[in-house]
């Protein structure tokens, strides 16, 4: 079917479809490094959490002598004296306190990532996983060297990595006889005990707002990338017009005349050139040459 149409034609073609799978492959590439990136993103936001955390479990429980407004709940409550006999009330926030307070803090004014913490056996209605949340428990639980899992869900980027159990955990999550009784007066004895090292007690669950295809396009499709796909287009397009379309319809037109006898036309070849255009211009000089040989016997024999 293309045999119908020209060389200029065929090379446009050829050269539009391969900028087209140039394009194409840019985008996928584009689309697992914004992929990549959304991770790694997610990932600080996690490791961050995981050091707040363990900061606070490596106390045991912070104390604070106030109760934020916004966030009244606390684990226990100690009185005590200052030096003018003032009483003084103290009140402590266990790792779970500690880092949901800090998640609504952060994400009432997150531009970007949210986050939470989650788990199967959550002590905290609040705190129930959502479907994503539930199936990386699951994850996790049944591949405990899986680091992360992610997934694009309604616009948003989803990703979780698990909490295992510490041995400063074991002392609210392990047997229930062990824990501490403020512990005990405000979970109960049944919830989110019973863990042992290594165990997955929950996931860090961030989220943020996906890429989307229009963001990706306005990055690689931007002015200065437009101007050079249209600079090497034109380059080759040219290129291909003055350096082969153009010689080859000379060569074709100065052939003809060859053809119909005019065998003193000079051929430009250029000696040396590996030019497959001066490989056809000096095949066809040979041709011419021969030719002339050729009749200039057949005419001493016929003479």
């Amino acid at each position: 079917m293309l045999s119908k149409f020209g060389i200029q034609f065929k090379y446009t073609l050829v050269f539009v479809i391969t900028l087209i799978l140039i394009i194409t492959g840019l985008l996928i590439g584009v689309y697992h490094l914004k992929q990549r990136q959304l991770r790694n993103e997610a990932m600080a936001v996690a490791e961050q959490v995981v050091a707040f955390r363990a900061w606070v479990a490596g106390a045991g429980v912070v104390w604070v002598d106030h109760l934020a407004p916004e966030f009244r709940d606390f684990l226990g409550k100690r009185t005590g004296v200052d030096a003018n006999a003032k009483v003084l009330e103290f009140y402590s926030k266990n790792p779970a306190l500690a880092t949901r307070e800090l998640s609504e803090l952060a994400n009432k004014t997150a531009t970007r990532a949210t986050f939470r913490v989650t788990s199967d056996e959550y002590r905290n209605p609040a705190n129930a996983p959502d479907g994503f949340e539930q199936a990386s428990l699951q994850a996790f639980k049944s591949d405990k060297e899986r680091k992360y899992n992610d997934v694009l869900e309604g616009g948003f980027y989803r990703y979780s990595q698990p909490i295992f159990v510490q041995q400063s955990c074991l002392k609210c999550h392990g047997d229930p006889k062990d824990a501490p009784p403020e512990v005990i007066e405000k979970y109960g004895n049944k919830a989110a005990f019973g863990y042992k090292v290594g165990d997955v007690r929950g996931i860090i669950s961030v989220k943020l707002p996906d890429v989307t295809l229009t963001d990706v396009l306005s990055s690689v499709l931007n002015p200065y990338t437009l101007g050079l796909i249209a600079l090497a287009f034109l380059l080759n397009f040219f290129y291909a017009q003055r350096a082969i379309i153009a010689r080859l319809k000379t060569l074709a037109k100065t052939t003809e005349r060859l053809a119909h006898g005019e065998l003193d036309l000079p051929l430009e070849t250029r000696p040396g050139s590996r030019d497959e255009v001066d490989y056809v211009t000096r095949a066809i000089d040979l041709l011419r040459n021969s030719l002339v040989i050729a009749m200039r016997r057949l005419q001493k024999t016929g003479s």
